[in-house]
C-alpha cells in the first residue's frame, strides 16, 4: 500500500476541514447539555393522523443500495450476536445490528453474519483486516453496513482500511465512527471522501455510553445532545449531507432515542436493548426466569484482558426488556407519539419541526416518576 499516497490523503483531508471549519458562521457552544437536559416542546397537530399512519424509516445507503429502515442500531458489543440481529431486525420492521469483532476470529465473524441470515446486519471493523477476509465479507447477501470501530473515528489510521474496502468496489454502506466534535466530522468526513466514497455514515459520540468511562479516565467528550446537534448544524451548513449521522451511546429510554433523531438519521444502542436475546453468558436467571444481564463496555478488561484499560467498565442491571423485537417496539411507539406532538408524519417533517426546551433542575425531576 502506498503510504506517501495515504499521507497526502491525510494532509489534503486535514485542509479541506480547516477551510470547512473557518467558513462555519455559528458561534462555537461553550455549554453541551445531556438528553436529561432538554425535551421536545409539544406544539400542534393540523391533520387528524393516528400514530400508526406516520412513516418511522429512514432511507440508508447501504451496501446493497438505498433502503428505508427503522432506524435503531446494536451497537456492536461481544454479547449481541446474531440472535440479537434477528430479533431486532424482527422480519424486516426492526432495525440492524452491527455484529461485533473484538475476541472473534475472522471465520467466526464470518459464520455470525451467516447465522443472522434473513436479518441484515452490519459487522465492525478494525483497521488491520485481512483482505482475504473483507472479500468473504462483502460477498455476504445480508451484510448492510460495515462499520469501522475504532475509539477515536477522526484519524488518518483507518486510511489503509478504508483503501482496502474500496479495493473490493465498495461505495456506500460504510460507517465511521466515533467523533466528538464539529473538527473531527470534518476530517473523518474529508477521509472518506477523499477515500472515493459516495454516501456513508458518520457515528457521533465520545463517552455518553452506560458502560464507556472515557469522560471519567481521560476527561475528553462532551454532552451528547449537544454536540448531535452542533455537528448536524454544521453539517448541513457545510453542504456535507452525502454523510449520514448515527448517534452512538447515551439512550436510557425511548424519548432519549426520540430526541437523538431531531439531529440523526439514526441511534446506536447497547444497554437499551439488554434483554433475552444477548448470548447466554451475560444473563442472569433464576429458576429458568430472565432476571438480569451482564453488560460490559467494548473497553473493558472483560474484552480485552489487559490491566490497562482506560474506557470501560461493566455493571450487573435488570433486563430491561423481554427480547430486543419489545425493545424495538418501544421505540417506536415513543416515535410516532412524539410525531404527532409536533404535527410530523415522517422523520425528515420531525426535524424541521422539533424546538428543545432547557430543563431546570425540578423539571428534570418532574419528568420522571415522583
Amino acid at each position: 500500500m502506498d503510504t506517501t499516497a495515504l499521507d497526502q490523503l491525510s494532509h489534503q483531508a486535514l485542509e479541506q476541514a480547516q477551510t470547512a471549519i473557518a467558513s462555519y458562521p455559528f458561534p462555537r457552544l461553550e455549554t453541551y447539555y445531556t438528553f436529561a437536559d432538554k425535551s421536545i416542546i409539544p406544539t400542534f397537530l393540523t391533520r387528524p393522523f393516528s400514530r400508526s399512519q406516520v412513516n418511522t424509516r429512514q432511507l440508508f445507503y447501504t451496501l446493497r443500495g438505498p433502503q428505508e429502515i427503522f432506524p435503531a442500531f446494536g451497537a456492536s458489543m461481544s454479547m449481541m450476536r446474531s440472535r440479537f440481529a434477528r430479533d431486532v431486525w424482527d422480519g424486516g420492521n426492526g432495525g440492524i445490528h452491527i455484529l461485533p469483532r473484538v475476541g472473534l476470529s475472522d471465520i467466526e465473524r464470518i459464520q455470525d453474519v451467516k447465522a443472522s441470515a434473513p436479518a441484515l446486519v452490519g459487522v465492525a471493523l478494525g483497521i488491520h483486516e485481512d483482505e482475504a477476509f473483507l472479500t468473504e465479507l462483502f460477498q455476504q447477501p445480508n451484510l448492510a453496513f460495515a462499520s469501522i470501530d475504532i475509539a477515536h473515528g477522526a484519524n488518518a489510521a483507518v486510511l489503509p482500511v478504508l483503501a482496502k474496502i474500496r479495493a473490493q468496489g465498495v461505495e456506500s454502506g460504510i460507517i465511521l465512527g466515533n467523533v466528538g466534535s464539529i473538527e473531527g466530522f470534518a476530517y473523518a468526513y474529508w477521509l472518506m471522501k477523499l477515500s472515493g466514497f459516495k454516501h456513508f455514515a458518520i457515528k457521533v459520540g465520545v463517552g455518553p455510553g452506560s458502560v464507556c468511562t472515557t469522560r471519567i479516565n481521560t476527561g475528553v467528550g462532551v454532552g451528547q445532545l449537544s454536540l448531535l446537534e452542533e455537528i448536524y448544524r454544521f453539517r448541513n451548513h457545510a453542504g456535507y449531507t452525502d454523510a449520514q449521522i448515527i448517534a452512538d451511546g447515551g439512550v436510557n429510554a425511548s424519548g432519549d432515542f426520540v430526541k437523538a433523531l431531531a439531529y440523526s438519521e439514526g441511534v446506536m444502542m447497547g444497554k437499551f436493548f439488554a434483554s433475552g436475546s444477548f448470548e447466554d453468558e451475560v444473563l442472569i436467571k433464576k429458576d429458568g426466569h430472565l432476571e438480569g444481564v451482564l453488560l460490559f463496555g467494548m473497553a473493558s478488561s472483560l474484552v480485552t484482558e489487559k490491566r490497562n484499560y482506560i474506557e470501560g467498565s461493566s455493571q450487573t442491571l435488570r433486563a430491561f426488556h423481554k427480547d430486543a423485537r419489545e425493545a424495538v417496539s418501544r421505540l417506536r411507539e415513543g416515535l410516532q407519539s412524539a410525531m404527532t406532538y409536533v404535527n410530523a408524519t415522517n422523520l425528515n417533517e420531525f426535524r424541521g419541526n422539533v424546538r428543545f426546551a432547557l430543563n431546570s433542575a425540578a423539571a428534570i425531576t418532574e419528568a420522571g416518576v415522583h
